[in-house]
């Protein structure tokens, strides 16, 4: 897709502060006036300022109603709807044919999404209780369907395996060995699509956005004309929306990889309070896991957004102590950039000096080893992992205190290596 077309979207239909992010590290701050497809126009501390296509890592912005605390989205509607691409997308209501799956959206109108691009479609408020069922219920794989269901009691949510034939507004049609059994949609959480052994895993490259409602989609061949947002979905259908429902663009194309998105090699909580200390032991293994394992893009415990010194980051990992992830880098990546620093949710124990431990080594080398407290300033990493194969981050530790232990690895990028 053209980033040059990608970027006439992002036109405000009212005026608001906008924020560039550029390829060279920096960033710019002003009003968006207009883009022309090959350079974009910003007033910014009283002049005009012109900046190329090329030079354009992302842009994020705010509308009027996001400014004045009206929202603009869709966030009280339960449905939603999970693409293998990695879009999701809320709606007022959802229904299933034999081949697609038709999701009604304030922001986009009607959307006609084929099977096969659906990985699952929840039908009902996720809820702090569900949250965590739920997520293991998309992680599995199956060449089934997964019809999951309301424990009848309410403390949970179970599962039954076979095929979803319809979604409907009062019952969803459910084949059992064979048998048809409709059940009706007050007991359906939601629905986990099964996908064939074998089959090729959707791409997840390409421009992004993100709404103003927490909806993300992959996007191309985006327009926009009388503040009217004009793209292609990543299935093929063409949309409209108005731009006051944008909040990000991820301009990044083929440029970068945020850790956030990319699979792990390992993934390991080791204890969540240190060895000797009053708190461990009083919490079994499985509820460490459920309560202090990392979490992609959001704090833990929790669903606000990573947070450090009153900036908010749409991506990034807050990591508890004492945990282990490493990734593949396979030399595909010249360097890795993020901000480093205590989540401000738990930031205000500072006064106590507490601090975690980061180490972050590629291959059998270390990168970084330092003490990071809830005092100390966000700190700026950029490390060379060229000709690495594989990058690991350890959260430790760092004053024999699980306290104040919600570090945030905020913004975390891989730079991909460009040489030919």
């Amino acid at each position: 897709m053209s980033l040059l077309l990608l970027l006439c979207c992002l036109l405000p239909a009212s005026r608001g502060e906008v924020r560039l992010s550029l390829v060279d590290g920096t960033e710019r701050s002003g009003e968006l006036k207009s883009f022309d497809g090959r350079q974009l126009e910003l007033q910014s501390g009283g002049q005009l300022q012109t900046v190329g296509a090329a030079e354009l890592l992302q842009l994020e912005f705010r509308s009027a109603e996001s400014e004045s605390g009206v929202a603009t989205g869709t966030e009280q509607h339960p449905q939603r709807l999970y693409l293998r691409d990695g879009s999701e997308l809320s709606a007022t209501g959802v229904h299933r044919s034999v081949t697609e799956v038709v999701l009604q959206s304030e922001v986009w109108g009607d959307l006609r999404v084929p099977l096969e691009a659906v990985s699952a479609v929840r039908l009902q408020v996720e809820g702090a209780g569900f949250a965590e069922q739920w997520g293991a219920f998309r992680k599995r794989e199956s060449e089934k369907d997964l019809l999951i269901v309301v424990k009848r009691d309410g403390s949970g949510l179970d599962f039954l395996s076979g095929i979803v034939s319809a979604i409907g507004a009062d019952s969803v049609d459910f084949l059992l060995d064979g048998e048809k059994v409709p059940v009706p949609a007050a007991r359906v959480f939601g629905v986990v699509f099964g996908q064939p052994a074998g089959a090729p895993e959707k791409s997840a490259a390409g421009s992004r956005l993100v709404l103003q409602n927490g909806d993300s989609m992959r996007v191309s061949d985006l327009r926009v004309q009388d503040a009217v947002v004009q793209c292609g979905s990543s299935w093929g259908q063409s949309l409209r929306c108005g731009v006051e429902h944008l909040r990000l663009a991820d301009l990044s194309g083929e440029r970068l990889a945020y850790l956030s998105e990319l699979p792990l090699l390992r993934e390991a909580l080791i204890s969540a309070d240190p060895e000797g200390s009053l708190l461990q032991g009083l919490v079994d293994t499985e509820t460490q896991q459920r309560l202090f394992s990392p979490r992609r893009d959001r704090v833990l415990q929790g669903s606000s957004r990573l947070r450090l010194r009153g900036r908010e980051y749409l991506r990034g990992l807050c990591v508890h102590s004492h945990s282990v992830l490493s990734w593949a880098l396979d030399r595909r990546y010249e360097t890795l950039e993020l901000t480093a620093g205590i989540d401000d949710e738990v930031a205000f124990n500072a006064a106590a000096g507490h601090a975690v431990r980061l180490v972050i080594r590629a291959d059998d080398d270390v990168l970084f080893d330092e003490l990071i407290s809830a005092q100390d300033p966000p700190r700026v990493l950029r490390l060379s992992v060229s000709g690495r194969s594989t990058l690991e981050a350890e959260v430790d530790f760092g004053d024999g205190s699980s306290v104040c232990d919600w570090l945030d690895l905020a913004d975390a990028k891989l730079w991909l290596n460009q040489q030919k």
